[in-house]
This record gives structure tokens, sequence and C-alpha cells, in this order.
């Protein structure tokens, strides 16, 4: 039986449990229909999607590896990951230990078509996307502006009322205390120790450790000032330490910053996980090494080579000019026209279907319905005269709740009123033609959309792209590399690259290999 776990993830504070209850309902039923058994749920409570500093995400990705189980279900997308970068590149640990990744309100297929189509999508949104980000900026704008709080967590130090901040005289002591000692030259350990003994906690009940005070002797609301959005606000916070004891503390922390430490890539190797060699059929990964005269220079070589699993005689080839070669080699893909035309249409009928179950909408407003109903409610219990600190609480989260609702169903009636014509997707896709090929983001963004393999050998490469679907072509096996070998000796055209290697291509109705 296939079995799967549930990612659930709620962005904020102004959410609450019923969130996740609803995601993980839906999950669930979802589960049920498609015959797949739940075996372990993750869940991040008040945490947003646009990074992955999530604790059971990365314990969710950490957990695939053990290949324990083969799918994660989420409810949507969005709450996998809302950075497009970021996604691609969890998306494909996962699928690198057999993990498959299930939307369970959005019909995409685990497919190449499924996957580029996903892509689309996500760049068409954007622009619903920037306007929710506008709406909330302005409203979170006039808050700061009168000196109001908008959420987040609790700053030790400070109480809170009526959505302004007011100094919690006892917790500002210790505040001063900390800034005082560290600046006095005493180590941190030493300061949380003491603070440990005396049994003082945070304002989550924990105590005090080195990695707070770390952050708190980092945090410029004591000395009454915070940034937004590049502007510097000094009326949300009261001043708790002066300026001259934040000089003292922050002239400790220049002097105790560690040199740089020594990087490879900052971006990695974009072609691991996809990357064959055509000699022995496994896996080939990243590797660098250190010339006499101190340079560091970066390569793919085979894995089983490396460790001396399987006799090999494939030799290394440099990171820069392989990534180069493949970068190249699909630009010119893109550029034949009748590739372009062949992509579009396989995608425009994926979208034709896509946007054909509006079910998703459905169920959006009808929570809309509801939550709109529970606001309405609420506000005529306080005209009533019937209000409670719970009761306003309440009432901001079922603003919160409408606004996101709201966003949701623009998106929704996006996808299901506005269907993507061929001549939108094609110049979508001619777009990549006007990027920057030199940024790495680009490259890696070019690399996981299109390309589903790279087979390495001697003198040629084969590249076999995402352009359409086919179940067995998703099986990362030594026959179905065999089968991509025998279908490219049969039609065969050397397009000479320079050096050594060249690219060699046959173009199929299923798929594209270079």
């Amino acid at each position: 039986m296939k079995t799967a776990v549930i990612y659930a993830r709620y962005s904020s504070d102004s959410q609450t449990e019923q969130s996740i209850e609803g995601q993980l309902r839906v999950c669930k039923e979802y589960a049920q229909v498609n015959n797949i058994l739940i075996v372990d749920t993750y869940i991040d409570r008040a945490m947003t999607g646009t990074n992955d500093n999530r604790a059971a995400f990365q314990k969710m990705l950490a957990d695939s590896s053990k290949k324990q189980w083969q799918y994660v279900i989420v409810y949507k997308l969005d709450r996998f990951s809302r950075d497009k970068y970021e996604s691609v590149i969890h998306k494909k640990t996962l699928r690198d230990n057999g993990v498959t990744i299930l939307s369970a309100m959005e019909q995409i297929t685990d497919s190449p078509e499924g996957r580029m189509m996903e892509t689309i999508l996500e760049g068409f949104n954007q622009y619903f996307s920037e306007e929710l980000r506008q709406k909330v900026i302005r409203g979170l704008k006039e808050s700061w502006a009168k000196g109001k709080g908008t959420g987040g967590y609790e700053v030790f130090g400070y109480d809170t009322r009526d959505k302004r901040f007011y100094i919690n005289e006892h917790e500002a002591e210790i505040v001063r205390e900390v800034f005082t000692k560290y600046s006095q030259g005493y180590k941190v350990i030493k300061i949380a120790r003491d603070l440990q003994k005396r049994g003082l906690r945070r304002k989550n009940g924990k105590l005090i450790d080195n990695k707070y005070l770390y952050f708190m002797l980092h945090n410029k609301k004591y000395i009454g000032k915070v940034e937004h959005q590049g502007v510097i606000y000094d009326n949300i916070y009261p001043r708790i330490i002066s300026d001259d004891l934040w000089d003292a503390v922050n002239k400790v922390n220049e002097q105790n910053k560690l040199a740089p430490s020594h990087t490879t890539d900052a971006y990695g190797y974009i072609l691991t996980g996809k990357l064959i060699c055509g000699n022995c059929k496994h896996l080939m990964g990243g590797e660098s090494a250190t010339s006499h005269t101190g340079e560091i220079h970066y390569y793919y070589c085979c894995l089983s080579k490396r460790r001396k699993r399987a006799e090999c005689n494939t030799k290394r080839i440099s990171k820069k000019y392989l990534e180069d070669m493949v970068i190249n080699a699909t630009v010119s893909a893109l550029e034949d026209e009748k590739t372009i035309v062949r992509i579009s249409k396989n995608l425009h009928e994926l979208h034709k279907k896509l946007i054909a179950d509006n079910s998703n909408l459905r169920v959006l407003e009808q929570k809309l319905s509801v939550a709109k109903k529970s606001q309405a409610n609420i506000i005529k219990a306080i005209e009533q005269g019937i209000i409670f600190e719970s009761t306003k609480d309440r009432l901001a989260q079922l603003e919160n709740e409408i606004l996101e609702l709201d966003f949701a169903i623009k998106q929704e009636k996006a996808k299901t009123t506005n269907l993507i014509s061929r001549e939108e997707i094609e110049n979508y896709l001619r777009s990549y033609l006007g990027k920057d090929m030199s940024d790495p983001e680009v490259r890696r963004l070019i690399v996981n959309t299109f390309i589903r393999e790279i087979i390495l050998y001697d003198d040629k490469i084969i590249i076999t792209y995402n352009y359409n679907d086919h179940k067995d072509y998703l099986k990362l096996t030594k026959e179905h590399i065999k089968e991509v070998e025998e279908q490219n000796a049969v039609q065969d055209c050397g397009v000479p690259v320079g050096g050594t290697h060249k690219v060699r291509t046959t173009v199929h109705f299923r798929r594209c290999l270079v």
C-alpha cells in the first residue's frame, strides 16, 4: 500500500489551530480517496512559508532520506513553500529520496508536464501575490506610523496593551543588567548561567539561554528603534538602554566576530541528482581540489568510482565547463521554434484540464462565507456591549482569515476564468532566453524546470527534458538509461559545442534528447 506523511503549516500568530485542523482533515480525506496510508504528520505553527527555517519542515526533509514513505501530502503547495527557488531545491531533495509531493487541493500531476505547469502557474500568479503584499504593507505602515504593534513574537522587557508596547520594569532591569555585564567583558555563557540560577525566564516560560542572550544583545528595540520595510521607526518601542551602552555592546560584538568562513560554491552543484555517468550508469556528484597555488577548482566526478563501489574509467570534468555546456544546450533547445510550439501545446492542454475542476473555488467561497458570518456576529455582540479580550482577538483572527481567503479566491478565479493561451505560454518560455545566464539562481531554475537527467560520456552528453509525461520516464534506473541510449542511437545528429565534448540531439514526440 502507498504510504505518506502530511505536512501542515499556518503562517502567523493571528491564525489558530483551526487552520491546522482543516488542513489535516482535507489531506486525510485526499489520502483516503487515493488509497494512501498516512504514517506521520509534521506541523509548523505560526511559521512563514517565505523561508525554510521551520523545525518540522527540516525534520520532514531529513526523515525523507530514511525512505520509509513515498509521498508528502500538503493542503496546497504554498503550505510547502512560497519561495520559488527554495521550493525547487527542497522538491528536488525529496525526489532524490524517492518522495513525491501531492497537493490535496490542486490537481497537478507528478509528471514532467505537471512540474512545468506548476512553474508557469507560479509565474502567472505573481501579480496577485504582489497585490496582496502591497495591501498588507500599506496597512502595516499605517499602524507603525501610529506607534502600534502588528503582532509577532513577544519581546522580553515589554508588555503589550491595545496594540501598544509598554516597558515591563522588572524585565527591563534584567535587560540593562545583561547589556552592562556584557559591555564589561562578562561572557554570555556566564551571564546565562547566573540568570538561570536565579530562575529568570523568558516570555514563553523557558529559561534564558545563550542563544536568546545573543538575540537580545543585537535587538535595536531596546534603544527604541525598529526597522520595517527600510524605514526606521522610533515611536513603537520605548527606550530601555542608552545609546552609549548600546555602542559599547556593539563594539564588543564587532570584536568577537569570527573571520568569514571559507565557502566553496554559494549555489552548489546544480546538476547533482540529475547527472549520470555514461560508463557505469551511477550518479555523479561534486568535489573540489586545491592547486599548488592555493586556488580551488570544482569538478563533477563519478560517485561509484570515488567510493570504490564499481570499476569506472570516467574522468572528472570541470564543474563550470559542464554546467555551461548544459545551460547553453538548453537555451539552444528553447530557441528552436518547433520545440517551443510543442511544449506550449502540451501545457495548454494540461491547463485546460486543471481549470475544468473548480471544486477548490467552491470550498474557498464557502469558508469565506462562514468567516464573514462569524465576523458579523462578533460585531453585533460588540455593539450590544458584549466584549471580552478574547472577543477582540477572535475578531482580529477573522479579519486576517478573510483577507487570506479573499486572496486565495482571487488566485483560484484567475485559474478558472483565465485560460492561459498557447501564445502566453510560448512567450513565458521565450522569456528564459532573455535572462542573465550567469545568474546562479537563473541557472538553477532552468536545470530544475526543464531537465530530467544528463548522461555524461567521454565525447558527448545526452540531456532529457521535462517536455512530456511518461511514467517509465520518471524512474531513474539503469534500464531507463539504456533505453535513452538506444533511442539516441536511432536518431542522432551532432552539434559541436567546443572542446572534446559535443551535444547530440534526438527529438521524439514524447521527449527531447540532446
